[in-house]
């Protein structure tokens, strides 16, 4: 009996001292385990703002869809609930069911599910399985701009593009709600609930304009094409604020295969017509040396035109080519070393140093004046006129307009260009720099320096922003662009006239606009190899940048095509007629009436304007305004002339700089190259 009793005294001593440990010593730790088995805490995202065009068209929003989660610790049979679940969403059982049984009391099912899906998850009645609203991203304009626009992750962070470069104003702040539920799931009534609402994100208005996107991305398509060319760039500037208005960045893709651009919509796996792996055809491939670049490399039948994954007219570096021409005339001119009715005597080739510049077509000895060299895009008269120049006044005029630094866009990604400096100048530099080779630039920054003779001699910086529109409405603008002035307003008007001859009797015929007079001037460049050992043979960067009216401008814009057999006078200047024309119509800018030629600027004449340039040809056909060419599916068009199987050669030192920035000398080897306006 004492045995017994003793036996219950140490008992109910031992539940004691449980007791006093569970209530008292170890109580907080207790209450907390007990809490954590009733609360449960749900992460509530904010709405990521919608980015706008500058009209107010919606070109990415977010719609609140419904996000299903389980907490394994409340679900009561999980292989049922796994085959209940994996019939309505169209997935694995098996997968269900792991995340069923697994640890923990929240897991993802399935995120961001249509509002027919969600209802019938929530019919099903479910014990631990739960819905909350979740924010997805669409595209309302399908594939439109994408390049620009970027994409956005699962977590609703941007990835690339502007939705990833202003990702805290878009993103906002994230939100919680805190309850107490009963095992079943069933909220406690009178329990715990703390509500933390998400702050929404910043809206976005760029200074795009989504019509003139269409026409550009449409155009641009259409002649890639039509032109055989690897990818192509489009992009038009308002030339006094320097909002960019348009930027088309497309490559070629095999028909069928995914698309180049990703991002969350709903139309845009319609729009690139098929899943991936339907078609494995492959479009052109880069050569490796030149060699293997003897054949014109161009996309074969299936190839369409679709966005790539980076805006190209920030990312992309191409050596402009006569382009170009337009630094070394503008700061000759601006230096007083030459005047615009100079004349040079002027042959079809010129030796700087070891190396032996051509003209792009074989002609007798010209009396040219400055004008008959720009709108002839002899390569000799302008190498002839920067020996006047020299190399410290060349470099900074390249400065002056914007090579070799970022624009103020800073674009993710953005290159600054090649730009080697003058300390690392070879013999032959003065002559391939001149004329736009031994250099890399991007289309923006191609862009901005001819904006700069529209703008009266003044640069602009490129603006892609026009505002950010609070939680509360409120509209904030950007800052005005950046500008300083680069050449005086007479040189700008001086080179708007012998700009215009290019149009009016040169090489960029092309690219004239009923009614309108065009300014502007083409480029045909040849196309490094990667490893920097010499240059493609038979495709171009072809390229014309512009503005219009020339007499008031108002807008300007360079077309770029890639990897194409023909020259900027029939690949580029032709897209520049449709784009820009269009944009006439699209901002209502009216003609202007013709005015003199600048004071002391003489006029090309037709016998001699094409005489050391491009062969004018229209070559292919393309759109007008309203054109349906589509991105993403084959185009029709008709290919124009080919370009000459044996284009005139110059013996030069090919100079691709290896690093960017104004840093390192370029890498040479002698190579013949064409020397093409």
């Amino acid at each position: 009996m004492a045995c017994l009793l003793m036996a219950m005294t140490l008992v109910f001593v031992a539940i004691g001292g449980r007791l006093v440990s569970i209530q008292g010593i170890s109580a907080d730790h207790y209450l907390a385990v007990g809490l954590s088995q009733r609360v449960r805490t749900v992460s509530l995202p904010g709405q990521r703002g919608t980015i706008f065009d500058r009209r107010g068209q919606e070109l990415a929003v977010s719609i609140p869809q419904t996000t299903i989660w389980a907490d394994p610790q409340l679900v009561t049979d999980p292989r049922q609930e796994a085959l209940s679940l994996a019939a309505v969403l169209g997935i694995d059982s098996t997968t269900v069911q792991t995340k069923l049984r697994s640890e923990g009391e929240f897991v993802y099912l399935a995120r961001r599910l249509d509002n027919a899906t969600a209802a019938k998850v929530t019919d099903l009645r479910l014990p631990g399985v739960f819905g909350m609203p979740e924010p997805k991203r669409f595209l309302p304009a399908g594939p439109l701009a994408t390049s620009l626009l970027g994409s956005v992750g699962a977590d609703n962070s941007g990835l690339s593009g502007l939705e990833q470069q202003y990702d805290q104003q878009l993103a906002g702040r994230p939100g919680k709600l805190i309850e107490e539920r009963d095992p079943k799931g069933s909220q406690i009534p009178g329990g715990l609930r703390q509500y933390l609402a998400p702050v929404n994100g910043q809206d976005l208005v760029l200074t795009i304009d989504e019509p003139l996107q269409v026409q550009a991305e449409q155009a641009l398509a259409a002649q890639i094409v039509a032109t055989k060319a690897r990818g192509g760039t489009a992009v038009t500037m308002d030339a006094h604020t320097g909002e960019l208005l348009a930027v088309a960045s497309l490559t070629t893709q095999p028909v069928g295969s995914a698309p180049a651009a990703t991002s969350q919509t709903a139309t845009s796996a319609a729009a690139a017509g098929a899943t991936a792996g339907a078609n494995r055809l492959a479009c052109p491939a880069t050569p490796t040396t030149e060699a293997a670049s003897t054949t014109t490399v161009a996309p074969p039948v299936g190839c369409q035109p679709v966005p790539t994954t980076a805006a190209a007219a920030f990312t992309g570096v191409f050596e402009p080519g006569s382009v170009s021409k337009l630094v070394t005339i503008s700061a000759a001119l601006q230096t007083g070393v030459v005047s615009p009715s100079d004349r040079f005597s002027v042959a079809d080739s010129l030796q700087v140093s070891d190396a032996l510049f051509r003209d792009a077509e074989s002609h007798k000895v010209e009396n040219w004046t400055v004008t008959d060299i720009l709108a002839n895009s002899s390569n000799v008269g302008t190498i002839t006129i920067a020996q006047r120049l020299g190399k410290q006044r060349l470099d900074a005029a390249l400065t002056a307009f914007g090579f070799g630094q970022q624009s103020a866009v800073h674009f993710p990604g953005e290159s600054a260009g090649l730009v080697p400096a003058p300390a690392h100048w070879s013999d032959t530099s003065i002559g391939t720099i001149a004329i736009g080779q031994g250099v890399a630039v991007t289309a923006v920054q191609m862009l901005a320096a001819y904006n700069t003779i529209a703008n009266g001699g003044v640069y602009v910086a490129p603006k892609l922003v026009a505002a950010t529109v609070d939680t509360d409405g409120r509209t904030h603008t950007t800052a005005p662009s950046a500008e300083h002035r680069v050449v005086s307003p007479e040189v700008a008007q001086q080179m708007t006239t012998m700009l215009g001859e290019v149009v009016r009797v040169g090489t960029g015929q092309t690219a004239k606009i009923d009614g309108y007079t065009v300014a502007g001037k083409t480029g045909t460049a040849r196309i490094p190899l990667p490893d920097a050992r010499g240059y493609m043979n038979n495709v171009y960067t072809s390229s014309f940048a512009g503005f219009v009216p020339a007499e008031h401008p108002e807008l300007t814009s360079i077309i770029v095509l890639d990897q194409t057999p023909q020259f900027g006078g029939v690949a580029a200047a032709p897209v520049f007629s449709t784009l820009a024309g269009y944009a006439l119509r699209e901002f209502r800018i009216a003609p202007v009436v013709a005015q003199p030629p600048a004071a002391g600027v003489p006029l090309a004449t037709p016998a001699t304007a094409q005489a050391a340039g491009e062969t004018l040809s229209r070559g292919a056909a393309i759109p007008k305004s309203g054109a349906t060419a589509k991105i993403g599916s084959t185009s029709p068009g008709t290919t124009g002339p080919p370009a000459r199987s044996s284009p005139s050669t110059t013996q030069v030192p090919a100079q691709a700089a290896t690093v960017p920035g104004r840093v390192g000398p370029a890498t040479t080897t002698t190579t013949s190259r064409p020397a093409r306006p």
